[in-house]
């Protein structure tokens, strides 16, 4: 087979309407002129081919040209071209229809003798020729590859597109959309508006998969293997001619074959050189250029498609100015972009993904090798990088230096070190230095690490790390060190399921290589911040203990800061009881050390884990902590801690006022990173700052990306942690259901251990506040009872988490109320932590109040609830809590205002759902002797602001008829009411929503008809 084409044209249907309206035109007499513009084989000539026969097929006569495309312009070569076959067989101009033009266009053609006439001349010659051939049904003059015509020619199309209009002729001209003398003309005639250009995009992926089918016999690109259809997408990009040509290649080579009957399967691999007929395109247009700039491409093309040009130079042997003025000239022959961004100011890029491929092919296998590995020596020169540590990698432990931020890339322009390092890496691998390329990329996982790419880091030292699996020369030492960044990097992530192994495989390799005991500790340093990152503190404990015995009894004083920030992470999760103590002043003491000796890095470790120390005590003071580390992070330019930072502000945020903004700032920073677990863990506070607020879409927005976090990577843990918020979100339904459904997920998957091997110590303020809450909801307070009780028992062993819970102050209240607590606890250091959580606050409040009004002090209590209901707007679930469980208090003592409350607390609970609690409310004001309004049919149907209104579901009616334009007799037709009936129900609408007259009410009811 010796090509595949599509016997229809793809995705170019508006571009081919407007060539046909432009046919037509010429055919009633409005002639035009029309450049078709692209870059090549996106399929210029083949649209202006299927006007051109489209045109034939009507009556028009068509005239074809084309400009040279192999060394120099020939003068007027593709006019020549359009006039001989104009002058040629059926329909040529008899003599004399051309007057005294038909002489020039014999010398335009070269049959006669050039008398100096002038260029004018010719063109109006040409312009009478299609006049003249058009005179009956119209003239089509096709002229392609004007970007290559001469100046000449250039200059006599520029005089039809003047003229044209009023002839019953019309130009359709192609041309490439570089810059060029070309593209000016036509520019300029479009800005004239005597012409209109249409630049050719790339096909989408639907189009070029139909395409595909078209080129194999089908319609429906079904019929097309998947495994074809992902290498058109990746390698022809959308360019038809590479399509047709890979696709005729495939079916050559016998790796695509056609099934009997019906469809077509793939045979072999489908990763082919490029086609001949790609590679011949791309070629003759790269020996077109000066030899240094078939050099600079030569280099530039093993560095890939997008290439640094300063390394391209370097291993052409050119000079800057000489390099950029080369790929001037190759981008003007489309091989290269026009240029360089402003985002990434030195690199360029192949105009294709085939171009550099067609150019590394035709090297010999020596030459490529060789230029392979002078680029890498390029790369890694001292100009290119600067500042990069050329020896080996230094540990990820204990005592190693600060890294710098900023370190490589002042020649390349702006790019990231890590691409520069996998670059090198990827090419000391073509040129058989495996081993090179394993220390390659270590260094290039440590800068991924430094702008916070911590999956592209795993990537690039996983690759690494294969290397050195097939490298016999590989040194122990590089290998460690690739192994030491790989682990700290898993860390990071929180991917830690493979740290015990590789921890391992690090020991043995440090003690055949015979390293210093300090080397070996900062491995099981390592080992620690894994375990704690699992949840697995006494295995965490037990590596800090080797380290500490590799150390010696006088570690130096970077070792003994990083052992001390992990060791209180751990000791803070331990049973141990003075864990609290413990914890705090080892994180004391580690950042005292961190910051003396310049370890920013472990300085921050040890300022988060004081935060949390101080978090249970003084929310305050833990706040400044987290601040301080977020300061430190930016200062040394460490985007993971900072992000921790962030995070934890945002925790105390949910805390202290249930706000969200530091938590989203945090989870979009983790994102970008690809901080997995902190975007999780971002998500999860973030669901339950939603749920404080009673925003449950919003909560089941954070609760879907956890899920889609988990999905996507497969992280188990996550998907716990998504069904742990999933039961959260049900408790505040009141649906225990849900709720029990979702905590048999967990207790399976744990298997027996702690949710807070997942939670970490928020384990029983999660689990205790779902229970609970959830048992409220549904108005069973004793078991809500029992199971705040059993959450506080159990919390009671976590000392570091009381005051910080959310369910404590729903306890308190339900306690006071029941007469189990009194002064002692209402008044003691418990209540005092609970005034500082933003959900708590409004039930310590009212314990409060519920106390004195027990004791007969009215005014005060009432005081005392008002005072607790201050700020409560934003967690209206908390809010009405408080309303149903302290107006049972006042009815039975006589203070305060119970009735109001109780209202409040049923509509409200009414309104979210929880008719439980609506009825109960209702129930005991009826027990007060209060009416209670009947809810009529249709009163769900309210929006909510006006049910808060009042507004009654009968008045609803009445402005939803008001708001299509009915009258008062209309409605009350339309509602078997009087009109006076109906002119009460408005004058009540216009009280409660507080509304100007009877313009403002059909507004309001407009506005609610659109969905607002």
């Amino acid at each position: 087979m010796s090509s595949l084409s599509s016997s229809v044209l793809v995705g170019r249907e508006p571009e081919r309407d407007l060539l046909t309206s432009a046919v037509r035109s010429a055919g009633e007499g409005r002639g035009s002129s029309v450049f078709v513009l692209g870059e090549p084989g996106i399929g210029k000539s083949r649209l202006v081919e299927e006007a051109a026969d489209a045109a034939v097929r009507a009556g028009l006569r068509v005239l074809r040209g084309r400009a040279a495309s192999a060394g120099r312009a020939v003068p007027l070569r593709p006019l020549a071209e359009a006039v001989f076959s104009g002058l040629r067989g059926e329909g040529a101009p008899a003599d004399g229809d051309l007057g005294p033009y038909e002489p020039l266009l014999s010398r335009l053609c070269g049959l006669a003798p050039q008398d100096g006439a002038p260029l004018v001349g010719y063109a109006e010659a040409v312009l009478r020729l299609l006049g003249t051939l058009g005179r009956s049904g119209g003239c089509v003059l096709v002229l392609e590859d004007l970007h290559d015509a001469d100046a000449d020619t250039l200059t006599i199309v520029d005089y039809l597109t003047d003229n044209l209009p009023g002839q019953r002729a019309v130009l359709l001209a192609t041309l490439r959309g570089g810059p060029g003398p070309a593209l000016d003309l036509a520019e300029a005639a479009a800005s004239r508006r005597t012409a209109r250009t249409l630049r050719l995009a790339r096909l989408g992926p639907a189009h070029t998969a139909e395409l595909a089918a078209r080129c194999l016999g089908h319609g429906d690109a079904g019929h097309v293997p998947a495994a074809v259809l992902d290498r058109l997408h990746a390698v022809s990009e959308g360019v038809p001619f590479v399509v047709e040509e890979l696709l005729t290649a495939m079916v050559d080579s016998g790796d695509l074959v056609q099934r009997k009957g019906d469809g077509w399967t793939v045979t072999g691999s489908l990763n082919a050189h490029v086609p001949a007929t790609v590679a011949a395109a791309v070629l003759q247009r790269v020996d077109h250029l000066e030899p240094p700039g078939v050099a600079l491409l030569e280099a530039a093309a093993v560095l890939g498609r997008r290439f640094p040009v300063d390394i391209a130079a370097r291993v052409a042997g050119l000079d800057r100015v000489t390099a950029l003025r080369q790929l001037r000239y190759a981008a003007r022959a489309q091989l290269v972009t026009d240029g360089a961004t402003a985002e990434e100011p030195g690199w360029h890029t192949f105009r294709h993904a085939l171009t550099a491929d067609a150019i590394t092919h035709r090297l010999l296998p020596v030459e490529r090798a060789a230029l392979c590995l002078a680029a890498a020596d390029a790369i890694e020169s001292a100009d290119a990088i600067e500042g990069v540590d050329a020896a080996r990698p230094e540990p990820r432990g204990a005592g190693r230096p600060a890294r710098r931020a900023g370190e490589p890339h002042s020649l390349i322009g702006g790019d990231s070190g890590d691409d520069l390092y996998r670059l090198a890496a990827e090419l000391c691998v073509a040129g058989g230095q495996r081993a090179r390329a394993a220390v390659l990329l270590t260094r290039a996982g440590r800068q991924a690490v430094l702008r916070g790419a911590l999956l592209t880091a795993v990537e690039l030292l996983d690759r690494g790390l294969e290397l050195t699996s097939g490298a016999a020369d590989a040194p122990p030492e590089a290998v460690a060190g690739l192994l030491e960044e790989l682990l700290g990097t898993l860390v990071l992530t929180g991917d830690v399921q493979r740290v015990p192994e590789l921890g391992d495989r690090l020991d043995d390799v440090l003690t055949v290589w015979g390293a210093p005991p300090a080397r070996r500790a900062a491995g099981f340093l390592t080992r620690a911040r894994a375990a704690a990152t699992a949840q697995q503190w006494e295995e965490g404990l037990t590596a800090v203990r080797r380290a500490r015995e590799l150390l010696g009894a006088e570690p130096d004083p970077a070792s003994r800061a990083a052992l001390d920030s992990v060791a209180a992470h751990l000791v803070l999760n331990s049973r141990r009881p003075d864990r609290l103590e413990s914890a705090r002043a080892l994180a004391e003491g580690a950042v005292a050390t961190a910051e003396a000796v310049g370890l920013p890095e472990v300085s921050c470790k040890a300022l988060n884990m004081l935060g949390y120390c101080l978090r249970p005590q003084d929310l305050a003071e833990a706040e400044k902590v987290f601040e301080r580390l977020v300061a430190t992070a930016e200062t040394h330019a460490l985007p993971v801690w900072r992000i921790r930072g962030l995070l934890e502000l945002g925790v105390l945020d949910r805390i202290r006022t249930t706000g969200t903004d530091r938590l989203l700032a945090a989870r979009k920073a983790a994102e970008e990173t690809g901080a997995v677990l902190m975007t999780a863990w971002a998500d999860m506070h973030l669901a339950q700052a939603h749920v404080l607020r009673d925003e449950h879409d919003r909560a089941l927005e954070s609760a879907t990306r956890l899920r889609t976090t988990a999905h996507r990577l497969r992280l188990r843990e996550v998907q716990l942690i998504g069904v742990g918020v999933d039961a959260i979100i049900a408790a505040s339904r009141g649906d225990r259901q849900k709720l029990q459904a979702a905590l048999h997920v967990m207790e399976s998957a744990l298997a027996g251990r702690s949710a807070g091997a997942l939670w970490g110590y928020a384990d029983t303020s999660v689990w205790g506040w779902a229970h609970g809450i959830c048992s409220l909801l549904r108005e069973e307070p004793g078991r809500a009872m029992a199971e705040f009780t059993e959450a506080d028992q159990a919390m009671r062993a976590l000392p570091s988490t009381r005051g910080v819970t959310g369910f404590l102050g729903p306890y308190l209240l339900l306690r006071t109320v029941r007469g189990a607590a009194g002064w002692a606890e209402v008044d003691g250091a418990v209540a005092d932590r609970l005034t500082q959580v933003h959900w708590d606050r409004p039930f310590a409040g009212w314990s409060r109040a519920v106390l004195l009004g027990r004791e007969g002090r009215a005014a005060e209590a009432a005081k005392a609830a008002e005072e607790a209901l201050a700020g409560t707007d934003a967690i209206p679930l908390a809010r009405h809590l408080c309303l149903r469980l302290g107006a049972s208090a006042a009815l039975a003592d006589g203070w305060g205002q119970p009735v109001e409350w109780l209202r409040a607390a049923e509509q409200f609970f009414h309104d979210r759902g929880t008719t439980r609690v609506s009825a109960a409310c209702r129930a005991m004001l009826r027990d007060a002797g209060s009416p209670v309004a009947r809810r009529r049919e249709g009163h769900d149907t309210i929006p909510q602001e006006l049910r808060r209104a009042g507004v009654t579901a009968r008045e609803y009616e009445v402005l939803r008829l008001l708001g299509r334009g009915l009258g008062n007799q209309e409605i009350a037709e339309q509602l078997f009411l009087s009109p006076r009936t109906v002119e009460k129900h408005l004058a009540s609408l216009r009280n409660r929503t507080d509304q100007s007259g009877r313009a403002a009410l059909i507004t309001l009811a407009r506005r609610y008809a659109d969905g607002h």
